[in-house]
């Protein structure tokens, strides 16, 4: 058999001092996030978070301002439909329902907080003949849901 070899003087401490070197050099191994990146993370996800609540609150807002428009300008045409079908001689008279700038007793809080209508007659002087045509403006006046004062106008001409 072959003569035994001898390991090279040094050549065992050499391969030792890489190793440590090697090792040494090399950040350690973590699995996971660190603190600082799960805080950043919570940051990231608690403003989109109360980004979208606050998106969905003003949402909320405006559908429930359209609805309170929807109901003012349903109530605005069916009271001017109410007055078109009238002959013009009874409708700004006094004792008329739909007497000049008196509310409109069967409108009042109907589907708005302190809802409010009121028939002005621009081309009519009260107790005077009743002009041809008759221009009619009805003014709805209502608090939103925010307590906010809101008033709409719907105008129109009725002729003989």
């Amino acid at each position: 058999m072959g003569a035994a070899r001898k390991p090279l003087a040094g050549l065992g401490n050499w391969k030792a001092g890489m190793a440590g070197q090697v090792r040494s050099g090399r950040q350690p191994q973590t699995a996971g996030f660190t603190l600082y990146e799960l805080m950043v993370a919570v940051g990231i996800l608690l403003i989109a978070v109360l980004g979208t609540f606050s998106s969905q609150v003003t949402s909320h807002d405006l559908l429930r301002a359209t609805h309170e428009t929807d109901a003012a300008t349903t109530d605005l045409q069916a009271a001017m439909e109410q007055i078109l079908l009238r002959p013009p001689d009874q409708i700004p008279i006094a004792g008329s329902p739909y007497q000049a700038g008196q509310p409109i007793a069967a409108y009042t809080n109907l589907h708005l907080r302190n809802e409010r209508m009121v028939a002005t007659y621009p081309n009519y002087a009260g107790g005077a003949t009743v002009t041809d045509p008759l221009s009619i403006v009805l003014t709805l006046t209502w608090n939103d849901f925010k307590g906010r004062r809101r008033t709409m106008t719907l105008p129109c001409v009725k002729t003989r």
